[in-house]
């Protein structure tokens, strides 16, 4: 006879407490949840603790960053728009820039500062020290008295040498200007000023003409001889002297006037001298006015040469 089994309180406990086991783990590997997330705000973390290569490139952006914070950057070689910059040496637009190898737009007078020095090659520069090229168009109050060298300018006020300009107040040089107030060299001119103070009998030169006239003052005894002289040959040349309103000498040489002739004019009195020279299509003439003042003679006046 069989006898019926009775379970006791502990079997029944701990077949629970299996049961329950077994149902997490098959919950885990299934992928359930058997715990509750939790998302780390910035107050679970602690100061400087996340270095920069646990961030995912290109996740930081202007929008996280303070820009008024960040320090000034020292030298940009490439800029699009540079307003203030010490060195630039590829600007599109900038309004201020001590040293810019190249200005590819345009300045306008109140963009550029005194501080552009050097402008190698400038669409418009109105202060420039050194100017290459200007193709622009620089009016006369634009231009300062740093403007040393224009090679070439519509308008040059004050400039040592142009040699292509349309107007030029003043220039020590000027090829081709159209309006020169005062210059050394005028549309292929050369103006040679004399003023020339000798008590010397021996020659004292006066001046040099491109075309190869020499004239020289002498001071003898009361008379002022002007002594010319040619480094070419078969030159022409003509001399007058006018003294008390009247003609007192002319001397001349009609194509013989040749290297080592020595032409001489002697005035007595203050007097006036015309000349003109010419030689192979090359002329120079002017006037002079001499005297002597007690045994120092003098000699002033202008000779205009042209080739």
């Amino acid at each position: 006879m069989k006898r019926k089994l009775i379970p006791q309180a502990a079997t029944v406990i701990a077949a629970l407490a299996l049961f329950v086991a077994l149902g997490g783990t098959s919950a885990a590997v299934t992928g359930g949840t058997p715990f509750t997330t939790h998302q780390i705000s910035g107050s679970d973390l602690a100061d400087r603790s996340v270095p920069g290569t646990k961030l995912e490139n290109h996740t930081v952006t202007a929008q996280q960053l303070n820009l008024n914070g960040l320090p000034t950057v020292p030298s940009a070689t490439f800029a699009g728009d540079a307003s203030l910059a010490t060195t630039a040496e590829t600007a599109q637009t900038a309004k201020t820039a001590t040293t810019a190898g190249t200005i590819t737009g345009t300045i306008s007078g109140s963009q550029v500062s005194s501080a552009v020095a050097n402008a190698t090659s400038a669409e418009n520069a109105n202060t420039a020290a050194t100017a290459g090229t200007i193709t622009g168009t620089i009016s006369g109050s634009q231009v300062s008295g740093a403007v040393a060298s224009a090679t070439n300018a519509t308008n040059a006020t004050n400039a040592a040498n142009a040699a292509s300009a349309t107007n030029a107040t003043n220039a020590t040089n000027a090829t081709n200007a159209t309006n020169a107030t005062n210059a050394t060299n005028v549309d292929g001119d050369q103006l040679s000023n004399v003023s020339e103070w000798s008590g010397s009998s021996t020659d004292t030169t006066l001046v040099h003409t491109a075309a190869g006239l020499t004239l020289a003052m002498r001071c003898t005894g009361g008379n002022v001889d002007i002594d010319a002289t040619t480094s070419t040959s078969s030159a022409s040349l003509g001399m007058s002297d006018v003294t008390n309103a009247g003609a007192t000498g002319f001397v001349k040489a009609e194509g013989t006037f040749n290297t080592g002739n020595t032409l001489t004019t002697t005035s007595t009195a203050p007097a006036q001298i015309d000349l003109s020279y010419e030689q192979n299509g090359e002329v120079s003439s002017g006037t002079l006015t001499v005297f002597d003042d007690a045994g120092t003679c003098a000699a002033f006046g202008v000779i205009e040469s042209s080739g």
